[in-house]
């Protein structure tokens, strides 16, 4: 008769060990794959600065100056995102946009403006995740978004005046190269400003005039603003520095902030891309302005 073989079983403790292990293997894992995923995000969102940087170059090439935060378009105007539309590859949303423009004052019906609720993808981070689509808000409006802002100025303090600390995305006019006397490399364009995603703030297709977002609670509205507004705004108490910020709290769309850890990228006029940190929170409002004499040490 044939002897029977005896395995050794596995005890309880055993199991429990080696579910141990790979618990702790699985800890010590997440964190570093969640840090690539991270990174990641960061360098795509730093290219999709760099690309709008390509098409602010491409569009100074043609008119002599990169583009106006607005530009008149029969009784209406267009902002600086949808004047550069043609310069990364979406003539015909700008050729639609500029019709609709002419038909109908109100940006905000859709149709003729269909522009406010297309999502283009150069314009969101792909950190956000909620503006792969467009976002319908609590009280029912509904709107593309965009994860960039840009820099009309410093610090931009009431009552505005005349040439106060302005930048590079402001007023009817486009900036020349030449305007830039601070140096192009040193004074930035866009930057990074996470959305609310309600109450259309961070829609793309905003009109791009600032005053035309004071009197809607204090969240800002338009697509440029300063780097550190000085003021209360609405509800929401001043001042706005540089810094980290909340996607649930409207109050944080009035200052430069991303989803990224410790910063947010920003575009300078050169077409150069930096990751500030938000210890530069103290020298974004040099780097803002276009002629403020300042000598800044970017880290």
């Amino acid at each position: 008769m044939n002897a029977i073989s005896k395995r050794p079983g596995v005890t309880l403790v055993e199991i429990l060990v080696v579910i141990g292990i790979l618990g702790l293997l699985m800890g010590l894992l997440l964190p570093a794959v969640q840090g690539i995923r991270g990174r990641a995000s960061q360098m795509r969102c730093l290219d999709n600065v760099r690309q709008i940087g390509l098409g602010m170059h491409s569009y100074e090439s043609a008119h002599g100056t990169l583009p106006p935060s607005q530009t008149k378009v029969g009784n209406n105007y267009i902002n600086w995102m949808v004047t550069l539309l043609p310069y990364i590859e979406q003539d015909d949303l700008h050729r639609r946009t500029v019709e609709a423009s002419r038909l109908d004052p109100d940006r905000f019906n859709d149709p003729p403006h269909i522009g406010l609720k297309t999502v283009i993808r150069t314009y969101i981070c792909p950190a956000d995740g909620r503006l792969t689509s467009p976002i319908t808000d609590d009280q029912g409006y509904t709107a593309a978004y965009s994860s960039y802002m840009g820099v009309m100025g410093g610090v931009i303090k009431l009552p505005l005046k005349d040439g106060d600390q302005w930048g590079v995305i402001c007023g009817l006019r486009g900036v020349r190269l030449t305007d830039i006397t601070d140096g192009t490399s040193q004074t930035a364009a866009v930057g990074e400003r996470t959305p609310a995603g309600r109450l259309f703030v961070g829609s793309w297709y905003n009109p791009g005039i600032l005053f035309l977002a004071w009197d809607f609670d204090g969240y800002e509205r338009a697509t440029s603003m300063g780097a550190l507004k000085s003021y209360d705004e609405g509800r929401c108490r001043g001042p706005f520095p540089f810094g980290p910020g909340r996607i649930e709290n409207p109050c944080d769309s009035n200052h430069f902030w991303s989803l990224h850890p410790g910063g947010a990228n920003f575009l300078f006029a050169d077409g150069s891309v930096r990751f500030l940190s938000y210890s530069a929170a103290a020298i974004l409002p040099a780097l803002a302005t276009r002629a403020g004499g300042e000598v800044v040490d970017i880290p």
